[in-house]
């Protein structure tokens, strides 16, 4: 974790692949070194390359991402990808949040699949065709509904077993976040998530 959060959560995963308009925050003292970034080449032939906006941020900032958030969203609506998911490959070891900044007047946040179906916008485990909500040994997303508060499988959607992509939606009163945590292993096979979101208004 980042030795200046109290979120365990916080210290940045190791990424690679695509990462074409992904962002990451990470929590750093306001003085001494701020962070090190270590890029690791491999010895593979191979074309990399890679373009990287460092922004620091004051304590006060309003755009700062509360503690133990990795992403940050700000917009009542958009889009979210897990890193790597455009180049078709989940990431082992991944355990981190994304989190949404709860805008005035809306009280739930609800997540559906992309309509961008290539890569697949939800493949986190097997089966690769039903949804899923039995995650503990498997790679999952965490999100709290009044019904289940784990995803997994290939189909996102709150029904165990349903083939139809569906609208999930949060709880009154829970958060705004969305965890992601896979297995330490060959995950070859996985694409990842690609998922829009829409904050809903109170009523």
């Amino acid at each position: 974790m980042s030795p200046f959060s109290p979120s365990a959560n916080a210290f940045p995963p190791t990424v690679c692949g695509t990462l074409t308009g992904q962002h990451m925050y990470f929590e750093t003292g306001s003085t001494g070194n701020a962070g090190i970034l270590e890029i690791a080449k491999g010895t593979t032939d191979g074309n990399r390359n890679f373009q990287i906006k460092v922004t620091y941020f004051t304590c006060d900032n309003l755009a700062k991402a509360p503690a133990g958030c990795t992403q940050y969203f700000t917009a009542v609506s958009g889009s979210f990808q897990s890193y790597n998911h455009a180049g078709n490959q989940l990431l082992a070891e991944m355990n981190y949040n994304n989190c949404f900044r709860q805008r005035e007047g809306f009280c739930r946040l609800a997540l559906s699949e992309s309509t961008a179906m290539n890569p697949d916008a939800f493949l986190l485990s097997d089966p690769p065709t039903m949804a899923e909500s039995d995650c503990i040994l498997l790679s999952f997303l965490s999100f709290s509904t009044p019904t289940t508060s784990m995803f997994c499988g290939g189909i996102l959607n709150t029904v165990d077993g349903d083939t139809v992509p569906g609208v999930v939606t949060s709880g009154p009163g829970s958060s705004f976040i969305v965890g992601l945590q896979t297995l330490d292993g060959d995950l070859s096979d996985l694409s990842g998530f690609n998922l829009d979101f829409t904050q809903v208004p109170c009523t």
